[in-house]
């Protein structure tokens, strides 16, 4: 079977959903984010800080085009749909779940975390950037899965119900 890949805004739940989702399925979990620091040797802030958004996408895609493609549940960068290439790549080598969060969802959940770069630039309109990426997401999701209000088992339920349906 296809890996799964889940899109989504940060604060959509890839990264606990992943992990919920690895304990349903005994799938492997790869997570970009994660993925990035362990090859490049620094954490993603300080990529952003020293190198640059710009690299940091390079990077981005370079470790997509590492993930497995088969029974393995990849939580993805919120911007991974930035680049067409990624989209395409997505598109084609998995099923593409979209973790769509409202606005007032994501700023609950992001109010004290303090270790997303673009989430902590205050310079940046990250309600803008949502609306900007929204038809990106919509177009490489071959499931959308709305997450406010719903708990991280009853989101997994609902993505495995869709993926066997």
């Amino acid at each position: 079977m296809r890996s799964i890949y889940l899109v989504g805004f940060m604060g959509s739940g890839k990264t606990s959903i992943a992990t919920h989702l690895q304990s349903e399925l005994k799938w492997t979990v790869q997570d970009t984010d994660q993925m990035i620091e362990d090859y490049y040797q620094m954490n993603i802030p300080s990529i952003f800080k020293e190198k640059g958004e710009e690299t940091f996408r390079e990077y981005e895609t370079n470790i997509l085009h590492q993930t497995n493609i088969k029974k393995t549940i990849v939580a993805t960068g919120g911007g991974i749909i930035e680049k067409e290439v990624n989209r395409e790549w997505l598109q084609t080598n998995g099923t593409v779940v979209f973790l769509q969060t409202s606005w007032e969802e994501i700023e609950r959940r992001l109010v004290e975390d303090h270790s997303r770069p673009i989430w902590n630039n205050q310079s940046r309109d990250k309600q803008k950037l949502l609306e900007e990426r929204l038809p990106k997401y919509f177009e490489v999701a071959d499931y959308i899965i709305y997450t406010d209000s719903k708990s991280v088992e009853e989101i997994a339920t609902e993505i495995i119900s869709q993926i066997n349906a």
